[in-house]
């Protein structure tokens, strides 16, 4: 028997109790299914067999109530087999029926995100327009979780209970009564520590709130407790809820630039939308729509002619949550007369002061100004080249129980954040904050609730929405990963106790009006960048492609839906610039002669932020730069590793920032251009050996921050030597038409209708990974096999890799945990060890977050149809053929005498102790079953060197001890004990003597 290998699980979450017959579920979602604004729509439930579960050698079973479905198993991995398994036919919704996923999705999309309504944009630039027009929105969900974990529901005895993350318990609990027509005092709500919860800690729902629903849905219907895996597998459902709130808001100005007319309008009462699941099966209440339909509301300020109203519609019985209320309106009026202010050239705290008649609101806004040094004209305020620095101020005033605006709360707050032009990300560095009554705010507390919440690990509000190039979105976090850099905020009260525990979110602050928080980022992140986000969450895929579009639009005359109508800022100009010229470069990639791009001095150590540097050691790590452009021996990146490929010998160049041999004085234009369209800074065409035609699918950002990593990183003089290759593959002139056959500049687009998950895995293996490079044949020409060769395998430097998709020859099938072992700790159980030309890719992938490495094994699975954990069936299967190879073939004695000699110490388990035995048997070795015996003449020559896997000594090379008739008789031997079931190769020793050549630590890959 092999020795078994522990690893990290992907559910490594502890449950939150012991609980006696626990069942795992999964809820299925319809193809298409949204909420509109107004209602539910989503495809009918036509039919659902399930005969296929118990066909399954695991017990799962399949609840439907309407369009609801769940399928329920013994594991996670289980109930996700079971789900792809069920058989579903839907019937597509009117309104979707003729909708293809993609349209839908951007149909959600489009509704989601609010658009500008503006009257004559110049004009009120100018200060000459009377009117000015906005909507606001506010997200059903504000991100899929705070972070991956389980979600428990147990029902028995009229009583339900649920342990989940829940940061809205009143309309969770809301929900849960309606579901079950429980009484309130009969629902419990637990942290995952068995605290109950019952106050509000978010700024809105998330799909925590979904999957206690869809869990609570399940073991109502078995009477078992059941447990949900809550990842960003739940974004589907942020995406489908799309928008829950629109405020419309509207100002007119006299002819002394006053404002003569107000009008606030809100769409709809709650602000709130129940969970999926409720609507899926039919237990939402309808909604009720009163005769009354106007609600009178509030506002600070005091305008000539002003009218407030909310539509009083919402689902019957549904409670208003008076604070997400005030925080949505808040966030619109703020938000709208900042905006006002800066198009009508005003600064923002005079005009509120002009229209605010209550003396001790006046005073409040004052007096958090001076202590926050409030200018309006303020100098650039870059801290570097691609941190962009705004200042943001917001102000709230509520009336009291009574509903009395004098005796009501008062807020003010000033806010400084650093936007990160390159990764979008977004941080508080400082926040003022000031109130009228009540206990004396704990700013210190404060600024750490809005960095937990609303910037921090968890970050509900900016940066928890996955994208398929968002780096550590949704990840389970590797303690040994570092983090991406980030300033340290500045705190105006005392510090956080350091015993804290740093990812735990603070308790409420219930005497603290919380109104202004989300406004006042937005206002900052304004003032910051120009645009205006009318809607959150302020994400760092929303910030950055925000950014991109701005300049791609600010470049050619058009306007951003983004946008409002401020001026560009100088300190953006170069940025826009730098757009406008990626666009005329990609027109000029047809003509076949390129033109050198003028060289530039280095870039200072300085002009980049940490945070980008570090992300760009990611995505250098992801791209394995170094195993290329590095030779053994030598310093990284300096180049000199050579290729043989059929057409002759290529070497990887110096990458390093050496202004003489290295990209030293490449700007980064020309690195972008080198990346995306395979042109070097001179002009000259590249060797798609160079896997531009994978790079070219990076997002502009993850190259960006690749160029900065790589300029911040020693210049080491080196030049690499010539290429040695036949005519006329040696005229770089011919790559143009090559190019023009086989290559795609144009960055990766993701599937919408895959999960994040995938679209990241996916990003990844076939960008930056460029897997199918070596793991995809070639043709004549030497351009990558599409379609059904995709992944099915190729040679590469006299190694194979093998396929990796339903080609496989694998003893035993793949899984997606074991992919994942193999990619994240160098072995799987079932298959081995990594190394030779594997082993500096699991080095690299080892520098990646844990969701990233997950991210590509749920990719590579999905192409090899393989299923999520490794069965009984599976394990069975390897212990059969582990037993069958104890026993020597008979008739080769002379092929048993040197495995004797040379390899049964470390290959079989004989009873003694060994520090280097394989924990992995040969019979499960895939080179062993390919149809080509190269992998395994080359371990035998060079040996097994699996220096990324603890624990697990070296094999050495018998290149210098064996003769060609010796390796290819043991050959002949491990493949007759190992893999009795496959044909013997043939022409052996031919083939040995054609492979022989110096090894220096290579080996098989056992993929």
């Amino acid at each position: 028997m092999t020795e078994s290998h522990s690893t990290v699980q992907p559910y490594q979450t502890a449950l939150p109790a012991d609980f006696e017959n626990l069942r795992y579920g999964v809820a299925v979602r319809p193809p298409h299914y949204r909420w509109n604004g107004e209602h539910f729509t989503c495809d009918r439930l036509a039919h659902v067999d399930t005969s296929v579960l118990k066909t399954l050698p695991y017990d799962a079973n399949a609840v439907v109530e309407g369009n609801f479905v769940g399928v329920v198993a013994n594991s996670i991995e289980n109930a996700r087999d079971a789900a792809k398994c069920l058989i579903l036919s839907w019937q597509p919704h009117d309104s979707l029926s003729a909708m293809p996923t993609q349209q839908a999705r951007v149909n959600e999309e489009s509704q989601k995100t609010p658009v500008y309504k503006k009257t004559s944009v110049a004009d009120v630039e100018g200060g000459q327009a009377d009117r000015y027009e906005c909507d606001y929105g506010w997200p059903s969900r504000m991100r899929w979780g705070e972070a991956e974990g389980w979600v428990v529901a147990e029902y028995q005895n009229e009583r339900l209970e649920v342990w989940t993350q829940t940061t809205t318990p009143e309309a969770l609990r809301q929900d849960l009564c309606t579901l079950t027509t429980l009484d309130a005092d009969h629902i419990a709500l637990y942290t995952r520590e068995g605290a109950e919860r019952n106050a509000a800690s978010g700024l809105g729902r998330h799909c925590g709130d979904d999957a206690a629903v869809d869990a609570a849905l399940m073991a109502r219907a078995l009477g078992h407790p059941v447990a949900v895996w809550l990842d960003a597998r739940y974004s589907v459902d942020v995406k489908a809820l799309g928008q829950a709130q629109r405020l419309s808001l509207s100002a007119a100005f006299d002819e002394e630039n006053h404002i003569e007319r107000y009008r606030y309008r809100q769409a709809h009462a709650s602000g709130e939308v129940a969970a999926v699941g409720l609507f899926l099966s039919s237990r939402a209440l309808a909604q009720s729509i009163s005769e009354d339909t106007e609600k009178p509301l509030y506002s600070p300020y005091t305008f000539q002619n002003a009218h407030l109203s909310a539509h009083n519609g919402r689902l019957s019985g549904q409670a208003l949550n008076d604070t997400l209320l005030s925080i949505q309106q808040t966030f619109a009026r703020e938000s709208f007369l900042d905006e006002v202010a800066h198009a009508r050239g005003q600064d923002p705290l005079a005009l509120r002061l002009r229209y605010l008649d209550d003396a001790r609101g006046r005073e409040l806004i004052e007096s958090v100004a001076k202590r926050a040094d409030w200018q309006i004209d303020l100098p650039s305020r870059s801290a570097t080249s691609d941190v962009l620095q705004g200042r943001g101020l917001a102000y709230a005033q509520l009336p009291d129980r009574q509903q009395r605006l004098e005796s009501g709360v008062r807020s003010a707050w000033i806010a400084d954040v650093e936007v990160n032009r390159i990764t979008g990300n977004v941080q508080l560095t400082r926040l003022v904050v000031g109130q009228d009554s009540g206990v004396e705010v704990d700013t210190a507390r404060l600024q750490h609730t809005l960095q937990a919440r609303v910037l921090g690990e968890a970050r509900p509000l900016l940066g928890s929405e996955p994208a398929f190039d968002e780096w550590g979105d949704g990840r389970l976090e590797d303690k040994q990963n570092k983090p991406l850099a980030r300033r340290q905020p500045s705190l105006e009260r005392q510090v956080i106790a350091s015993n804290e525990a740093p990812s735990a979110l603070p308790v409420t602050l219930e005497d603290t009006e919380l109104s202004p928080g989300v406004a006042v980022i937005a206002n900052a992140l304004f003032d910051a960048t120009g645009i205006r986000f009318c809607q959150p969450p302020f994400t760092a895929s929303r910030v950055r492609q925000a950014l991109q579009e701005h300049d791609l639009e600010a470049s050619t005359g058009r306007n951003s839906l983004f946008l409002s109508g401020k001026r560009r800022s100088p300190r953006r100009q170069w940025f826009a610039a730098a757009a406008f010229m990626t666009v005329a470069g990609s027109a000029a990639m047809a003509w076949p002669w390129k033109g050198a791009i003028v060289p530039v001095s280095r870039p200072a150590a300085t002009l980049y932020s940490a945070e980008t540097i570090e992300r760009g050691r990611l995505v250098a790590a992801a791209g394995d730069c170094a195993a290329c452009h590095t030779v053994a021996g030598g310093a990284t990146n300096t180049g000199g590793h050579a290729f043989e490929t059929p057409f002759g010998t290529l070497y990887s160049t110096n990458i390093t920032p050496d202004e003489a041999t290295g990209i030293g004085r490449w700007s980064y234009a020309a690195f972008e251009r080198a990346m995306r369209h395979g042109i070097s800074r001179d002009g000259r065409h590249l060797y798609p050996a160079f896997p531009y035609t994978a790079f070219a699918k990076t997002s502009d950002a993850d190259l960006q921050a690749l160029y900065a990593y790589l300029m911040a990183q020693p210049a080491v003089s080196a030049s690499a030597p010539q290429n040695d290759l036949s005519f006329p593959f040696n005229v770089r002139a011919l790559m143009a038409p090559w190019n023009a056959l086989y290559h795609d500049p144009k960055p990766f687009q993701p599937d919408p209708a895959q999960s994040e998950l995938y679209n990241r895995g996916a990003y990844l293996a076939e960008g930056l990974g460029h897997c199918s490079a070596c793991h995809s044949p070639r043709n004549a020409m030497g351009a990558e096999k599409d379609g059904k060769y995709y992944f099915a395998g190729a040679m590469v430097d006299g190694w194979e890799a093998p396929a990796l998709n339903t080609l496989s020859r694998s003893p035993i099938g793949w899984s997606e945990n074991s992919l994942y072992d193999y990619l994240r700790h160098g072995e799987s159980a079932l298959h081995g060890v990594a190394s030779g030309p594997m082993a500096p890719v699991v080095a690299g992938l080892s520098e990646l977050p844990e969701y990233d490495v997950r991210a590509i094994a749920h990719y590579v699975a999905q192409q090899m149809e393989a299923p999520s954990g490794d069965g009984t069936a599976q394990q069975a299967e390897a212990q059969r053929r582990v037993a069958a190879a104890t026993v020597s073939p008979n008739g080769m004695e002379e092929g048993e005498r040197l495995f004797d000699g040379a390899c049964a110490a470390c290959h079989l388990d004989n009873g003694l102790p060994s520090f280097t035995r394989a924990r992995t048997s040969l019979a499960l070795n895939t080179n062993l079953y390919s149809e080509r015996p190269d992998n395994v003449i080359q371990s035998i020559l060079g040996g097994v060197h699996a220096d990324t896997v603890p624990d697990v000594g070296s094999m050495p090379g018998f290149a210098d001890s064996f003769s060609d008739t010796q390796v290819a008789t043991l050959a002949t031997y491990l493949r007759a004990r190992f893999a009795p079931d496959a044909p013997p190769w043939q022409q052996l020793e031919q083939r040995v003597a054609a492979i022989r050549q110096p090894h220096h630590n290579n080996t098989h890959s056992s993929l």
